[in-house]
């Protein structure tokens, strides 16, 4: 897998939370980009390709979902997994990667290889 290939954005606003998520990817050979709120995200999705964003969906001042659109329309290529503590799976598009957290850091690796995977014949 090569480094363009794999860049993962983990937009996470607990640190604890952004850092083991970020650590279990890595470990795995993901090269992870982070950011602690959705306008650092932005700033970081103008600047890298990204092919997966990993984003909690209820953060201070912009959703999840907001930044997902505005992250896909910088980066049409860019897949999403949502993450959330919150029960709100029903309010997302039935297509919608989602995970509820809390979740085990193998699951998290699991979604992310399986999102990655339905995708790797239209990567380019």
């Amino acid at each position: 897998m090569s480094s363009e290939s794999n860049k993962v954005l983990v937009v996470e606003d607990e640190p604890s939370v952004r850092a083991l998520v970020q650590d279990v990817l890595s470990g795995e050979g993901y090269t992870v980009l982070d950011a602690g709120d959705p306008w650092e995200a932005l700033g970081v999705a103008q600047s890298y390709p990204i092919r997966l964003l990993v984003t909690d969906v209820v953060m201070p001042e912009m959703s999840g979902r907001e930044l997902a659109r505005r992250i896909e329309s910088i980066r049409p290529e860019t897949k999403v997994l949502f993450m959330s503590a919150s029960a709100i799976e029903d309010l997302l598009d039935p297509d919608a990667h989602f995970i509820a957290k809390p979740f085990p850091l193998d699951r998290i690796l699991h979604t992310v290889n399986q999102v990655l995977a339905d995708d790797d014949r239209d990567y380019r």
